[in-house]
């Protein structure tokens, strides 16, 4: 919707890095927050608005000019998705950081920060947590700026049962013990990005990887048991990441690139920065089993996510009602780069087939 029409946060505080810390808890659903955030502070003000929906503010501190104010309330409108920190005092213009603490629940929507459940190869049923942001639901994970333009950087902090492993955006840069059987990982900063491309996955994960010819680190992530159907996907991620590379004129700029398969997953797949998240459908291909079709399919889906690494991370539309661009894109170019990979799949042939149609079909509903 245009964003005249849809609930604009005020134009009184900007951020510029979020440090968060999550840890969730995969027996009971929940998880628990905190997180500092470095913001820009535009106007005097009493009180700072951001998104946040489902999750509970204990309470917030602000930190500005040498002085620190708490929160005397934290009120929520669920209808905007807002949440209204209100303080004692005005906040002058200025650099300030913003620290609060904050739960939710491990939903079962597959949106926000979710649990997927699948069936393990031992026939038991599991849970990992994973994360769906776009369009408007990192707000369900943690209080944040969730509008496309609102672009910061973020210091990703996962804590989570040791028998566990996580991936995010970045690459783990610390691990630690912060108590009996839990593990500790710091992951890198990310570049400035939306809050609707970071991600996270928690849970029993394996992975297959491979350096690409750039120096960057591809892998593709499965549950224990699928990661012989991982390889198709990363000998096409490599070989499209190096046509990407010269394609676009400017290098991948994430020092890893990881492919994620997720049991529940509402879309077919979803182009997060360096950890991109798919239908297990959407990118496991049976080296036995596996139709030409199915090849195809996943080529396709992850040429796709692949060009929104430049054409809608590194560059982001500033609101949702260009998005059909940043998508149309992403669809044109990934045949473009399926076609160069797999010339006998003749694309083109079936991209006038299957998109142009379509969108001549559409178009004649007016």
């Amino acid at each position: 919707m245009p964003a005249s029409e849809a609930v604009v946060l005020p134009e009184t505080a900007r951020p510029n890095k979020y440090r968060i810390k999550l840890h969730p808890d995969l027996t009971n659903f929940t998880f628990q927050g905190e997180q500092s955030v470095d913001i820009q502070v535009l106007e005097p003000t009493s009180s700072i608005v951001l998104n946040a929906i489902d999750l509970t503010i204990d309470k917030a501190t602000i930190h500005a000019m040498g002085i620190s104010l708490t929160t005397y309330s934290v009120n929520f409108d669920k209808a905007a998705e807002t949440a209204t920190l209100q303080f004692e005092d005005t906040i002058q213009p200025g650099e300030a950081r913003l620290e609060m603490a904050f739960s939710g629940e491990l939903n079962d929507k597959l949106i926000g920060f979710y649990r997927s459940e699948y069936t393990s190869q031992d026939g038991e049923t599991r849970y990992l947590a994973t994360t769906q942001f776009e369009a408007t639901d990192a707000r369900r994970a943690f209080p944040c700026w969730d509008e496309p333009a609102k672009k910061a950087i973020f210091e990703v902090t996962l804590v989570f049962a040791d028998e566990y492993q996580a991936v995010s955006n970045t690459p783990a840069v610390e691990e630690t013990v912060p108590g009996t059987g839990l593990k500790s990982i710091r992951f890198a900063e990310t570049p400035v990005m939306s809050t609707y491309l970071l991600a996270f996955v928690v849970g029993n994960l394996t992975s297959i990887e491979e350096r690409a010819s750039g120096g960057t680190l591809v892998g593709v992530w499965t549950t224990p048991g699928k990661e012989n159907q991982a390889n198709f996907a990363l000998d096409t991620s490599v070989k499209l990441l190096g046509y990407f590379n010269e394609y676009f004129g400017i290098p991948y700029p994430l020092a890893k690139l990881d492919h994620i398969a997720i049991p529940d997953f509402a879309a077919g797949a979803m182009e997060n920065w360096g950890a991109v998240t798919y239908r297990e459908t959407a990118l496991l291909v049976d080296p036995d089993n596996s139709s030409a079709g199915t090849r195809q399919r996943v080529a396709e889906v992850i040429a796709h996510e692949m060009a929104h690494m430049w054409f809608g991370d590194l560059v982001t539309m500033e609101w949702w009602d260009d998005l059909w661009l940043n998508e149309s894109f992403a669809s044109w170019m990934g045949n473009k780069a399926v076609d160069w990979l797999f010339p006998e799949w003749e694309m083109w042939t079936q991209f006038v087939n299957m998109d142009t149609n379509r969108a001549l079909s559409l178009d004649g509903l007016k």
